[in-house]
């Protein structure tokens, strides 16, 4: 995590805000013990089994991915499945080619640990370009992503939400410095550690670029300034509250570079908040945004399926059913990855107990997989309708993370969240498509499909926005929100059952409202 810049021992409010964490009692422990068995069982379990070198081979379409990047005109060597020109065996772990190597994931031990594959790909022809990497949990694995703009009024780019700065990474970007210049700005649009932590080394790989950072940032439990985190001091700015602030820099006002904060927000900012700053390409009509809204994608994005072992271990319907490797089966697999990565616990599943989960994993036909095969739970018939919910029944659009509507946003609708809402939806009323940094990138939307996400999970803001000539209509005369993207009612009691304690213990806010009103099915939208 993050900070402003203080320094010292924690103070009395870091010490009692981890008193009253530690405090949580046996609710909120057994509403997680869903999550903290499996990661411990499956981690005692991989040490009794060992993956046998099976299975030959494995489709070549998952294994081909976009082509490697060049160094000083040469291609990179070649992988080990492209040298010996047949598949390797896709249930072990894939080898860590030297310029896929993330040092530093010891700092943030998430997966996929020191083996950062990277691919870029174009999003605007020849002017924005995304950089997948990805990221997770238990094989909960889904795409982060870094965007790329180049700039017009000068030769140069704009790096923003910036992703593990490995040597394939770098290349990829080396290429489009070669063309159209060099990196020349480098944002850190959050707080969040997920994002945050790959900035220093990245900023170490582009000595030139200016580093500009959200607002809000902290770290725990030592209160830390950024610069003891390997950011640069001397090229490191503070995005100002106002856009217009005379720092900013006249290459973005030339450009038609904007940006509006949300937040810092929470209880207590000085040891956890929220924050995100969205920028605003005017040429590109398109705004870049982090982890406020996304789009859930149907087909299985490339990153994730160059290595498919996360797929094909959630493809099983059950702890002891066989894997399956079919398309069919993966897609299934990325869908379930969908459901889990965004609401945790839900109706389309039915929980083992530990003991049921410790039995089915030491018989699992899956145990090569990794996580010893465990898998507690066992998914119910009409299990997809949660997926088709939280993908906007086949027509896409804008989902506000689940996580932070019910656990965050939802505390400070009025004084922040609905003004930042309609700020940017008056300010960038040209809109035609959003990117955000996971899951599906570009996704088709404006000012109302924008405003539309958030209708669905809060309701209506306060003050309706502006009709015809700026009059302020009834909110029943401007009718719903358009159907897209939202939960099935009974698929967020689990993450409102830890909203629920976690404000019963002070721990964050109490909620001004609900989210997504009881009854509200998006059919009706």
């Amino acid at each position: 995590m993050q900070l402003p810049g203080a320094r010292g021992l924690p103070s009395g409010r870091h010490l009692g805000q981890a008193h009253r964490l530690g405090s949580l009692g046996t609710a909120t422990l057994s509403r997680l013990g869903f999550l903290v068995a499996a990661a411990v069982a499956a981690s005692c379990l991989q040490c009794l089994v060992r993956a046998p070198d099976a299975f030959a081979s494995w489709p070549r379409a998952c294994s081909t991915v976009e082509r490697r990047p060049t160094r000083n005109g040469a291609r990179l060597p070649p992988t080990r499945r492209q040298a010996s020109g047949s598949a390797i065996d896709w249930r072990t772990p894939k080898p860590t080619q030297k310029e896929e190597q993330w040092p530093f994931w010891p700092v943030l031990p998430i997966a996929p640990y020191d083996r950062r594959r990277t691919l870029r790909r174009e999003l605007v022809p020849g002017q924005l370009w995304g950089f997948d990497q990805k990221q997770g949990v238990y094989y909960v694995h889904v795409p982060i992503r870094m965007t790329v703009y180049r700039m017009q009024s000068r030769r140069g780019l704009f790096v923003y939400a910036p992703v593990a700065p490995t040597d394939e990474c770098v290349e990829l970007l080396r290429e489009l410095e070669a063309k159209h210049g060099e990196v020349a700005y480098i944002v850190l649009p959050t707080v969040a550690v997920e994002h945050k932590y790959f900035v220093g080394p990245f900023s170490r790989a582009f000595p030139k670029a200016e580093v500009w950072v959200c607002p809000g940032q902290f770290s725990v439990p030592l209160p830390l300034p950024l610069e003891f985190l390997g950011f640069p001091s001397d090229r490191l700015h503070m995005l100002p509250s106002n856009p217009q602030d005379p720092s900013i820099p006249e290459d973005w006002r030339q450009e038609g570079l904007d940006y509006r904060l949300l937040g810092p927000i929470g209880k207590d900012l000085e040891s956890g908040a929220f924050a995100e700053a969205v920028f605003y390409l005017r040429r590109l009509k398109t705004l870049l945004a982090t982890d406020l809204v996304l789009s859930v994608p149907t087909e299985v994005p490339k990153i994730v399926s160059e290595d498919p072992r996360a797929l094909a271990f959630h493809a099983r319907d059950g702890p002891l059913e066989p894997v399956d490797t079919s398309p069919a089966a993966l897609a299934k697999g990325w869908k379930r990855i969908c459901i889990f990565g965004l609401l945790f616990r839900t109706s389309a599943i039915d929980v083992q107990s530990t003991p049921e989960a410790v039995r089915d994993a030491l018989a699992s036909k899956a145990q090569e997989l990794g996580w010893a095969g465990l898998l507690p739970c066992n998914y119910v018939e009409r299990w997809e309708e949660t997926f088709q919910a939280l993908a906007g029944r086949g027509e896409g659009g804008l989902l506000v993370a689940p996580i932070l509507s019910e656990l965050i946003l939802n505390r400070y609708l009025s004084s922040d969240v609905w003004p930042f809402v309609e700020s940017v939806a008056e300010a960038w009323s040209d809109m035609e498509q959003v990117v955000p940094a996971h899951f599906a990138a570009p996704v088709r939307a404006g000012a109302q499909e924008w405003r539309d996400a958030f209708r669905r999970a809060f309701g209506e803001p306060p003050s309706p926005p502006a009709g015809p000539f700026g009059l302020q209509l009834p909110g029943f005369l401007l009718g719903g929100p358009r159907r897209g993207p939202q939960p099935k009612e009974e698929d967020l009691s689990f993450l409102r059952g830890i909203s629920q304690d976690l404000t019963n213990f002070g721990v964050i806010d109490p909620p001004e409202r609900l989210t997504y009103l009881a009854g509200v099915d998006s059919e009706a939208n």
